[in-house]
């Protein structure tokens, strides 16, 4: 089998070339974009001659038996008109585009949240009907308006709804989106107007949740439940230095005695926050200990193993706890969690009667809105903040601006736009 190679302005020409000189049985093995054209590699039979030698080609020397395996393997699938079909015909390089051509403009870079609600807001919608026309004066008649074309002018908004007092909770719900929700939660929270978006996103807060603090000396024991890694051993430490620092005692008791280190790591902070530590692994040593504590005017803090809804046993242990020893639970929702996981968690600890929970690990994402609004969906008051995982850093109040702030923390650009 030999081979040829042919060159051409395009692969319509350079396949007629191959067809002119090697006849109808040639076979296309191969064709490539070069510059300025089409190269393309052809095979004949052997003994075939090309008919004419005004096309520039060159035989190449004999491939090896893999690679002749290989372009029989091509002719046998592909057929020269498959070439012709599949590949695109490239523009010439001495064609210029017509003047009156415009170019196209650039796309605008936008975030992923930003383009998938401003694409879902353009296909929501919903054409401008035509202004109703002023009444025509008693004995005129009546004027026939034409229908609208292409060229009608666009619809003025209404007198009494302005362009900036449309846009601003576009711009409200925009930012959820940034913040983590999807495009219906974003409209749920979307409940103000105000044209700064930090007083917007706090007055959405103020409507959407319930905020009630844990005092700095509860008269109730605490138990901090929530998830693996949510962070209640140190918002456990948190709680008592507030504590401490009213002048009140504390004691810090731990039940985590199935995970490895965990009521360690308990009593070293305890150790440097300079108050008493106990550990208790039944429920008959837990009732002991709040009992004695309470005596002694202490406030008492615990530190309970980690439970979810997938597992139902620690659940019911966790429910167990909470009702026999008479404690409050204080869910620790981990902030960068996904939304549904958040969701499934807070209705489930909702079902065991926490009221109250504290945002943790806050300082770990910058879409920080979904364990808030799992909050609303639960219907349990955010109590507390924790954005640090230092006990020196506490653990902040929540309310619906510190809240406010906390989501605007991670967009920079957002809050250059607001303060200009």
């Amino acid at each position: 089998m030999r081979v040829f190679t042919y060159f051409a302005p395009t692969l319509p020409e350079a396949i007629a070339q191959v067809r002119a000189e090697l006849g109808p049985k040639a076979v296309v093995l191969s064709w490539r974009s070069t510059r300025g054209g089409i190269e393309i590699s052809a095979s004949a039979e052997p003994g075939t001659k090309p008919r004419a030698k005004s096309a520039v080609a060159t035989e190449q020397s004999k491939p090896s038996l893999g690679a002749t395996s290989k372009q029989e393997t091509l002719a046998q699938h592909f057929k020269p008109e498959d070439f012709m079909r599949e590949a695109p015909r490239p523009a010439p390089a001495d064609i210029t585009p017509p003047p009156s051509a415009a170019k196209p403009k650039a796309a605008p870079v936008t975030s992923r949240g930003t383009a998938a609600l401003l694409g879902r807001q353009a296909a929501a919608k919903v054409p401008a009907r035509d202004p109703i026309p002023n009444p025509a004066p008693t004995g005129a008649k009546p004027v026939v308006k034409p229908l609208a074309t292409a060229t009608a002018k666009p619809v003025a908004a209404p007198h009494n709804e302005t362009p900036q007092e449309k846009s601003k909770p576009s711009r409200l719900a925009l930012f959820w989106t940034r913040a983590g929700l999807t495009r219906e939660q974003a409209i749920a929270m979307s409940l103000s107007d105000q044209a700064h978006l930090r007083h917007a996103l706090a007055d959405s807060l103020s409507q959407k949740l319930r905020f009630d603090p844990i005092e700095a000396a509860p008269t109730r024991p605490i138990v901090l439940v929530g998830p693996p890694g949510a962070g209640k051993t140190a918002a456990v430490a948190k709680l008592a230095a507030r504590a401490l620092a009213v002048g009140y005692e504390a004691l810090l008791i731990s039940v985590d005695s199935e995970r490895c280190g965990g009521a360690e790591q308990l009593r070293a902070m305890a150790e440097r926050l300079g108050t008493p530590f106990e550990t208790a692994t039944t429920l008959q040593d837990l009732t002991r200990l709040n009992k004695q504590a309470r005596q002694a005017g202490q406030c008492v803090f615990v530190d309970a193993a980690a439970a979810s809804p997938m597992q139902p046993s620690d659940m019911r242990a966790t429910e167990r706890l909470v009702q026999e020893v008479a404690l409050e639970p204080i869910l620790c929702l981990p902030a960068d969690m996904r939304y549904e996981d958040l969701e499934d968690l807070s209705l489930a600890f909702a079902q065991i009667g926490t009221k109250r929970a504290i945002i943790t690990r806050f300082d770990l994402t910058k879409r920080r809105a979904s364990a808030a609004f799992a909050l609303h969906k639960a219907d349990i008051a955010l109590a507390q903040i924790s954005a640090t995982p230092f006990i020196t850093g506490g653990i902040a109040l929540a309310s619906a601006h510190r809240v406010a702030a906390l989501l605007l923390e991670p967009f920079d650009d957002v809050k250059a736009e607001d303060a200009a």
